[in-house]
């Protein structure tokens, strides 16, 4: 009985190093930043870096309420039903407080693309920045990466 005791623990060991690694294997460290009643906003600090000495680019996720699952199947269509979270690519200028997107994820709950995109910008026109609103959730993240 013993051996078999001692086994399950090794098992268990291993199978807990296993799931420690491929958790860290992805590099995330997802920090919260705001929320709405569709999703959860989070940042990724393993993502942050510098283009330039005011622009920062940062990963961004999205995690859907049921609220917001079912807003993006009647904006989108059913093959929304089973949205999991977004991932954006942010550009941030810190100096001018503007903002640009360039790329997009849909995931479901199985971890599967729904819908993806990616723009590659040509030029700093600023016809490709948008503004950032004062008080918004863009705000807050403007905040927390660019300090």
């Amino acid at each position: 009985m013993k051996s078999l005791s001692g086994k399950r623990g090794v098992i268990f060991a291993v199978l807990g190093l296993v799931i420690f690694a491929f958790s860290e294997a992805g590099g995330e460290d997802w920090r919260f930043y705001g929320r709405t009643e569709k999703y959860l906003c989070f940042y990724d600090m393993e993502s942050i870096s510098h283009s330039s000495a005011s622009i920062v680019e940062v990963a961004g996720k999205q995690d859907y309420t049921h609220q917001g699952v079912n807003f993006m199947v009647g904006e989108l269509g059913e093959k929304y039903e089973n949205l999991s979270h977004s991932i954006t690519m942010w550009q941030i200028n810190c100096a001018d407080k503007r903002f640009r997107f360039t790329s997009l994820a849909h995931y479901s709950k199985e971890k599967k693309v729904i819908y993806s995109w990616k723009v590659l910008y040509s030029s700093g026109s600023p016809d490709e920045w948008s503004v950032v609103i004062p008080g918004s959730l863009g705000e807050r993240l403007c905040k927390a990466v660019c300090e």
